[in-house]
């Protein structure tokens, strides 16, 4: 049996969202941008400039370092860091954030969707290395990571946004961990926005209409499916359809909305 495990994101009904992380030179500590502020811990709001952090001996209060390198030139300077949640190779995360190409345009952020949108690590959602640094940061966190284009789109660049070895700017608040839901034989649900709750479960031979993202873990993780691509919403009948038993089950403690 094949061991590769695959995702599916869903977004059930008219709900519309949009994933982050559209997946040579070392990143340097001269660039300047914006400092990340979120109003009522659901909106990114990016105002007062900062600079960067020269000295990578800088600490806080609390004697917590505010600067990591990591190899290939990868950093993060933190502006709030907690350590008392540390995430986790497989976690969800709802985070604030702004991706831009370094000295360059803005070419993803949650800005537009007004809320704070899902980071779903391990399994080729995010550029390797906005993953790995967020596996330095824990819940409550803001800062910026600095990723090399060795760690990003390389010499390739991606579809017209982000230029050939372009270094990339990650200013991020971590906002919160979801916590998956673990049916019987497995399959686990990660819900990160509640319908109405007097909205009926699915019943037999039910129509369900839904957006989605496909992913894929292992070897060549990364998304392999979307229903946006397509320009139109998914529809399967409830425990009637040829689509995977795990799909039904996820469904099945779902609502609209």
């Amino acid at each position: 049996m094949n061991k590769i495990l695959y995702i599916l994101s869903i977004v059930i009904l008219t709900v519309s969202c949009e994933l982050a992380g559209v997946n040579e030179p070392t990143v340097v500590a001269t660039d300047t941008t914006t400092t990340l502020s979120a109003t009522d811990s659901a909106f990114i709001n990016l105002k007062k400039e900062i600079k960067p952090i020269k000295s990578d001996t800088a600490t806080d209060e609390k004697g917590l370092p505010m600067v990591w390198n990591g190899k290939d030139g990868l950093r993060i300077e933190w502006e709030t860091r907690t350590s008392k949640d540390p995430i986790g190779k497989n976690d969800l995360l709802l985070a604030n954030y702004e991706a831009r190409v370094a000295r360059g345009e803005v070419y993803d952020s949650n800005r537009e969707a007004g809320k704070p949108l899902p980071l779903k690590l391990g399994i080729g959602q995010l550029i390797k290395g906005w993953e790995e640094g967020l596996l330095q940061m824990s819940i409550g966190d803001k800062g910026r990571i600095m990723i090399p284009s060795k760690l990003a789109y390389g010499e390739n660049g991606y579809l017209g946004k982000i230029p050939r070895n372009a270094d990339i700017i990650v200013e991020i608040e971590i906002v919160k961990k979801v916590k998956p839901l673990t049916l019987e034989e497995g399959v686990k649900v990660y819900q990160y926005t509640m319908g109405n709750p007097t909205n009926p479960l699915p019943i037999k031979d039910q129509a369900i209409t839904f957006d989605y993202f496909t992913y894929k873990t292992g070897k060549n993780a990364g998304m392999y499916d979307n229903s946006y691509a397509k320009g139109q919403p998914f529809t399967v009948k409830f425990e009637n359809d040829n689509v995977v038993d795990g799909l039904h089950q996820g469904l099945a403690v779902l609502r609209a909305g």
